[in-house]
């Protein structure tokens, strides 16, 4: 580790400039490796040309629950497949899509047939952008549910503003990095881990109306705020005054 931090610190003599991917990896690289003034942040902002609210075509009227990413074991989707065998005791028609590839792949399968899901649980290969933005605008729900206690705690996910982008409500672990960006306005957190929490936070969304209503309300209008059409020209401006320092 020593190792790295000095090649950090290297790279950032280096440098003209710092660009970091959230405000906490920013605060921990101006303690170990650069002043503050020569780093910017940049999230991976969500395209709204791409992510936004679209006419359902879901000819399903079946609830259907959404996981698009890397299915790497700090994602927790195993988390989620437990806590959807719970949800389906309240909502036995219930489908829960998850969209990835990853080394948990294997074993994800294994335990939705354990328990046995494999009727409700399916699997689908990763999408190109543009198709997987028309998948997520057609589900009932989004569930986010990485680990607290890995590299899942500070990193930022981009899937919860895709998920408010298109209008559909997302459920989202605590995370540090989750709760230093949203609150329970915009997204219905729980205990990270937690299978029970989940799936109550799940059926919440999903049968109260009104709670969705607002949530998904609230969570566009903070998407539409934090885009990237609203981010570009900071970006522009950054490049900009590098291009004429060189």
């Amino acid at each position: 580790m020593w190792g790295l931090k000095k090649v950090e610190r290297l790279s950032a003599v280096f440098a003209n400039h710092i660009i970091l991917a959230n405000h906490l990896w920013l605060e921990k690289y101006v303690l170990r490796s650069a002043r503050k003034d020569k780093c910017s942040v940049f999230l991976n902002h969500v395209d709204s040309r791409l992510f936004e609210p679209r006419l359902r075509v879901k000819s399903n009227p079946r609830p259907l629950i959404l996981f698009p990413g890397g299915l790497q074991w700090h994602q927790g989707v195993d988390i989620a497949i437990r806590a959807f065998e719970k949800l389906r005791r309240q909502l036995p028609g219930a489908q829960f899509h998850i969209y990835g590839e990853g080394n948990m792949k294997g074993s994800l399968r294994s335990l939705a047939g354990e328990l046995g899901l494999n009727g409700s649980v399916h699997f689908f290969a990763p999408l190109a952008l543009r198709d997987i933005a028309g998948v997520m605008a057609n589900a009932d729900l989004g569930v986010v549910p990485k680990r607290a206690d890995s590299f899942g705690n500070e990193a930022y996910s981009t899937k919860i503003m895709e998920f408010m982008s298109v209008g559909v409500p997302v459920v989202v672990s605590n995370t540090k990095i989750d709760r230093y960006y949203f609150d329970e306005s915009v997204v219905r957190f729980f205990e990270s881990g937690n299978v029970d929490a989940l799936s109550e936070a799940m059926l919440g969304l999903l049968t109260n109306e009104e709670l969705r209503r607002g949530q998904i309300e609230r969570a566009s209008a903070y998407a539409a705020r934090h885009s990237w059409k609203n981010h570009a020209a900071d970006y522009l401006r950054l490049v900009d005054s590098l291009c004429e320092q060189s």
